[in-house]
């Protein structure tokens, strides 16, 4: 390597990806608007289709993030009647070690739950199995699926068949990220916060899906990821899943996405996901892939296929300080969480 390659990658690693690190989780909105403008301008010749918006200012560009980007306060500030639900939790579990945490999360759910575990091979079975053998507000089942398609397969291949008997599902997985540890700490506490993190949360979310229309809530995005919430190396496999499936998408169209894959939905409003035929032999073996990968695809589909089907999805937000850099609307009654929903929905299939 030349002295200038060696001077180039040390200044990289040891000053750049530092700064950027302490920006994405003390600064989210000063990151993003210099991650954001630099990818955009310096390399946008490598994003293919995608239309990218070029943004001259900072307070443009956060204007631009922030103004209509509503997610709705739960738990509300009134009290709803409970919802009469027949719910299923499908969970897949990577890493046992978190197996009490996501059973500890599950017993917040203010009615009883079907428990739909997958995991990897049967060492990980048998721990899983210890930990759940109390659980008592449910039937568990817990499967071993080939590691393809990290938790989207398993949930929606593996576990296909179940859905038509629940009127809602969530979705949950044991996520970690090694390959940004330092910068994504927060998130799967943030994802398991916002979906599960008390009965007074997850009954305002049970409360959200019993609106007709509305046929899945996941949480605003984790302030340090929002960047991420793009396409990337995404779109043509993207594209091209949803057009076997009947939807058609182009660069016009509003890229948002449960990033993550964790969401609470209503099995109808996925139902062309579970008829299109997927099998394992669909996702590619498992490398370590960050993007790319039909796993990945599905992830941003989510809400074209909720759209497609019929029905609408909103962002909800339990604690506040988890993001900070867009609206939160609050519900002090049934009247207001009414007006609330309507103007929390947008759309994805919505060309812009």
């Amino acid at each position: 390597m030349s002295i200038y390659g060696a001077a180039r990658n040390f200044i990289i690693e040891r000053l750049l990806r530092p700064l950027a690190d302490f920006c994405a989780v003390n600064r989210p909105e000063l990151y993003e608007y210099i991650f954001y403008d630099l990818y955009h301008t310096t390399h946008r010749e490598d994003l293919g289709e995608v239309l990218l918006l070029h943004v001259s200012n900072m307070e443009d560009f956060i204007q631009l993030k922030s103004e209509n980007d509503f997610a709705l306060k739960v738990p509300f500030e009134f009290a709803a009647p409970p919802v009469k639900f027949k719910v299923a939790a499908v969970v897949h579990i990577f890493y046992p070690e978190l197996a009490e945490e996501i059973k500890n999360l599950l017993l917040n759910i203010p009615c009883a739950v079907d428990v739909f575990i997958s995991t990897t091979d049967e060492q990980k079975k048998s721990a899983v199995e210890k930990v759940f053998g109390d659980f008592d507000r449910g039937r568990v089942t817990i499967k071993i699926f080939p590691n393809r398609g990290r938790d989207i397969a398993p949930a929606f291949v593996g576990f296909r068949e179940i859905y038509g008997d629940y009127d809602a599902c969530v979705h949950i997985h044991t996520k970690k990220s090694p390959h940004a540890e330092r910068r994504l700490a927060g998130w799967r506490n943030h994802l398991y916060k916002n979906l599960l993190g008390s009965p007074e949360i997850v009954g305002g979310i049970l409360k959200i899906l019993s609106y007709e229309h509305i046929g899945a809530v996941f949480p605003q995005y984790f302030d340090p990821i929002r960047i991420f919430v793009n396409w990337g190396r995404n779109y043509s496999v993207t594209k091209n899943f949803l057009h076997g499936l009947g939807v058609e998408v182009d660069n016009r169209n509003l890229i948002e996405f449960p990033a993550g894959s964790m969401f609470w939905f209503k099995p109808q409003a996925l139902a062309p996901l579970f008829d299109c035929g997927l099998t394992f032999d669909n996702f590619p073996e498992e490398r370590g892939q960050v993007d790319g990968t039909l796993a990945h695809a599905i992830e941003r589909a989510f809400l074209f296929v909720v759209e497609a089907a019929g029905f609408r999805w909103v962002k909800i937000i339990a604690d506040e300080k988890f993001s900070t850099m867009t609206p939160t609307l609050k519900s002090p009654s049934q009247t207001e969480l009414d007006a609330n929903i309507a103007r929390a929905c947008h759309s994805v299939l919505k060309k812009y």
